[in-house]
């Protein structure tokens, strides 16, 4: 075996000390030859002073960079550790990770050569604290100001009866039901908790229980957690799992005595099958197992009984609203496609909306509807009013959210029977890699297809759709072929031709405004699109969507499913009945808007950096009722942030941070008509009283010492050659996130978990005298990122020193425990290095890796957690 160091060929850079330490010493030796040939010295004020700028300065960087060498300092491309750093402002996430100790104002350089002086630069200073990480110190708040019985909640959370009451009907809890929201919590002043209408009284948010009875009765809400819950749902499967199906014998003795399929097996794309399983308008056929005179009949699941008019409430200008809302959509899209407002037509939700008094004024949202009603032109998400108008016969059934969760799991768990491949989608929806179980069931796809479809149909009783396809794109639109209650098989053979007719409307992603600017190109259709090149496509869409619409015109999706789903937010959000009169309401409300959050984050064991605070707030021009009964109406959104020096789950910092948020604002809370709370960069907190994991047959992943064969070896091993793939249950980060960090449109604050491993010994190396003894680290962690990735693409062999400067980086790194970032570049120097696909380059992120894991374990006693 090859010692580690002749691995790395030479590649033409090893005087110079490897790739970077070239491209660092050749910007520098340009700077040198500029100021000593083309630029006039006219002074040596700043001998022995180097600059390094970050950001937009006045003067500008090449301004500065002349005005250094004109004057006898240094200007660095790329910053070192003893530069001043030169800065009119930085964001707030430079100002937490970096010392604030030299971070000069530029006027300190115009100012010097004004007085032909190199002047003190400490009364330059952008920062007077020169504390890098500042801790956050607050005051904390007593039980009694936050009054927020948990388990009071979780019993409100239970309660599945409407406790709304009316004077008269149902009618007007069924409208404001319709609304979008997801969550809420409140405290109240009971004086102020009620709303007076001709017909009701309503609880608003000020009344102790609306968030008991809006969790009860938010289809959203119930949507969006029922969602959630399948794909934790089948996160747990594949921890408890030991990837043994014995359900696949019967399954395929099944088949076989059904007698064969007379059509040949089919091909796919790469040799992948992919198959999406869509159960058909599944809120119709849940609730219509219960109501099976209805079946053939137009049917739509909301919380409106029908069309009877309701009185007119004062102060409601429908018409004032709805154009509002039309002139917005209309500016968005003028912007987009260059089409002047008033010359744009377009469809609206709120189109045909009769008055509040009309038999066609109803509000209510559908939520799904039978395909009988879809044939009249009603789709998901209208009016009922409109919808009445195009179909008076329309049967309305009520919600059964026991019976989605019921449906679910068997749909689920009879899918995860025969492999647990699946990306949940919703709890409906979801994709099945089947390429490795149809290989052992040695099966037709259409045998095979027919026997699961029937199988959850005679399971659940409601019928589902399958499309197949190479990758997730294909069997996605395969499915919209296959509806109602059919399958299809997009082959590698029908594809070209099966893409050319797909309107970009089909396409996952392509939602109103771009359909429009493309409409406005003269495209409709993939096949149109596909005389356009890459870069025309790019122009007018940006490099992403413009790249992504290439491939996807085509048929082509590179991202590969994720079977293991991590939460990346946790959000409180109430949009309906939110009206105040004072502050003291307001914030009442805001603290039990961020207990409910911190129970969420609890119950997903995750802690957070970044809080978001979502204010609607009424636009001037909006009348102050609202055409949906207590609905938000047409609002200016303000979203405010802040960020944490620690991450935390804290319910009292997070309360502290809301309402600072809120105060900051200084809005008229009588104007407010929507909040939400969102805390995002969180990490996964490991239950360490849980019994270890035991090992998994074809597992995802499995540990330096685990086999599937032999188990987990109980002393530590000196390991050589290749290191460990990624542990089990790895934080994922998603390709398109990744890319746009690297793009630098993202920066990152998320602080990773950690995998706790037998201890590894780390073989012995020479290490080599670096001519900068800072390496890496001299170097600001944007120049670190462009540095590798023009590494990566510059096409040549790797050599060790560039190899070894990488590793020691990132081992500084996790000594600082700046783990975010080294997260980032391991997964991104896994991705490419592999995309790559050369052993040279796969044995540099295993060098890598390995240095990596040790330090990690020196410093915390754990790995890090790679994507799979």
């Amino acid at each position: 075996m090859r010692r580690r160091d002749e691995k790395f060929p030479e590649n033409g850079f090893e005087d110079g000390g490897g790739y970077m330490q070239v491209k660092i010493a050749k910007l520098e030796a340009q700077f040198s030859s500029c100021a000593g040939k083309e630029v006039i010295r006219l002074s040596n004020i700043f001998n022995g002073v180097s600059i390094y700028v970050n950001g937009f300065t006045k003067p500008s960087a090449e301004e500065l960079k002349e005005l250094m060498a004109q004057h006898g300092g240094v200007y660095h491309t790329y910053q070192r550790s003893n530069d001043y750093i030169i800065a009119s402002n930085l964001p707030d996430t430079k100002v937490k990770n970096m010392s604030l100790s030299k971070v000069v104002k530029p006027e300190w350089i115009s100012d010097s050569i004004a007085a032909n002086s190199l002047l003190d630069y400490r009364k330059y200073l952008l920062y007077k604290n020169s504390r890098t990480q500042p801790q956050l110190n607050f005051n904390k708040l007593t039980a009694t100001n936050i009054k927020t019985d948990e388990s009071h909640i979780k019993d409100e959370k239970d309660n599945i009866e409407l406790n709304l009451k009316y004077n008269n009907s149902d009618k007007q809890i069924n409208e404001m039901l319709g609304a979008n929201t997801n969550v809420s919590t409140t405290d109240t002043k009971p004086a102020l908790n009620k709303v007076n209408t001709n017909d009701c009284i309503a609880k608003t948010a000020v009344d102790p229980n609306f968030i008991s009875e809006f969790y009860n009765n938010s289809r959203l809400h119930h949507i969006s957690q029922l969602g959630a819950f399948f794909k934790q749902h089948v996160n747990d499967l594949r921890d408890a799992s030991d990837f043994s199906f014995p359900a696949r014998a019967t399954l395929k003795s099944k088949i076989l005595s059904s007698g064969t399929s007379l059509v040949a097996d089919t091909n796919f794309d790469n040799g992948k099958v992919i198959i999406h399983i869509d159960m058909d308008c599944f809120f119709v056929s849940v609730g219509l197992r219960k109501r099976p005179e209805l079946r053939g009949k137009p049917v739509a699941v909301t919380h409106s009984k029908g069309s009877k008019p309701q009185t007119k409430r004062e102060g409601v200008d429908r018409n004032t609203e709805f154009n509002l809302y039309k002139q917005k959509q209309a500016k968005k899209l003028g912007k987009v496609t260059g089409i002047k407002e008033d010359e744009i037509v377009f469809e609206s939700r709120v189109d045909n909306v009769g008055d509040e008094d009309s038999e066609y004024g109803s509000l209510s949202e559908i939520a799904s509807c039978s395909y009988e009603a879809r044939a009249k032109g009603i789709k998901n998400g209208m009016f009922m009013g409109p919808a009445l108008k195009l179909c008076p016969n329309l049967q309305t059934i009520p919600y059964d959210f026991d019976g989605y969760k019921e449906v679910a799991y068997t749909l689920y768990n009879t899918i995860a029977q025969y492999t647990l491949d699946i990306e949940a989608v919703s709890c409906d929806e979801m994709y099945v890699d089947c390429t490795e179980l149809l290989k052992d069931l040695k099966v037709s796809v259409q045998d095979f297809a027919t026997a699961l479809r029937e199988e959850i149909k005679d399971k659940t009783g409601c019928p589902c759709s399958t499309g197949f396809g190479s990758n997730r794109l294909q069997s996605r639109l395969a499915t919209k072929r296959a509806k109602p209650d059919g399958q299809f098989f997009l082959t590698s053979d029908l594809v070209e031709d099966f893409m050319f007719g797909i309107t970009l409307k089909d396409l996952p992603g392509v939602g109103r405004q771009t359909s429009q600017k493309l409409e406005s190109l003269g495209h409709q259709t993939c096949g149109s699109l596909q005389t356009l090149t890459l870069g025309l496509l790019q122009r007018h869409l940006g490099n992403k969507t413009g790249a992504q619409l290439f491939d996807q015109c085509r048929g082509r999706d590179p991202n590969p499913l994720t079977f293991h789903t991590i939460r990346k937010s946790v959000s409180a959000e109430v949009n309906y009945g939110i009206r105040f009169e004072t502050n003291d309401q307001c914030f009442l409300f805001l603290k039990q808007l961020s207990a409910e959050v911190h129970s969420r984050m609890q119950h997903f064991k995750v802690l957070g950096k970044c809080i978001t605070l979502k204010l609607m707030v009424r636009a001037e021009e909006a009348p102050v009722e609202t055409a949906k009964f207590m609905g938000h109406g047409f609002c200016n959104v303000l979203n405010k942030s802040t960020n944490l020096t620690n991450a935390t789950n804290d319910v009292e910092i997070i309360t502290k941070e809301v309402i600072s948020l809120c105060k900051k604002q200084k809005i008229n809370p009588k104007e407010l008509r929507g909040t939400s709370c969102d805390v995002k960069n969180q990490i996964k907190v490991e239950d360490n009283t849980k019994n270890p994991v035991t090992p998994k047959k074809k597992s995802i992943s499995l540990s330096m010492n685990k086999s599937p064969k032999h188990g987990i070896k109980s002393s530590p091993v000196k390991r050589r050659g290749r290191p460990p793939k990624s542990l089990k249950n790895s934080l994922t980060i998603a390709k398109s996130g990744m890319d746009k960090f690297l793009a630098g449109e993202i920066q990152v604050k998320e602080e990773l978990p950690v995998q706790t491993v037998p201890e590894i010994i780390q073989d012995e190396k020479p290490k080599r005298a670096d001519s900068n003894p800072d390496g890496l680290m001299s170097l600001s962690w944007e120049k670190v990122r462009e540095l590798l990735r023009a590494w990566l693409d510059s096409g040549q062999a790797p050599k060790l020193c560039d190899t070894r400067m990488i590793a020691t980086y990132l081992s500084k790194l996790v000594a600082k425990k700046d783990i975010d970032k080294v997260y980032i570049l391991m997964n991104f120097l896994k991705r490419r290095t592999h995309e790559i696909g050369l052993d040279i380059w796969i044995e540099v992120y295993n060098y890598v890796l390995e240095d990596v894991q040790n330090s990690m374990i020196a410093v915390y006693g754990k790995k890090l957690w790679i994507n799979n």
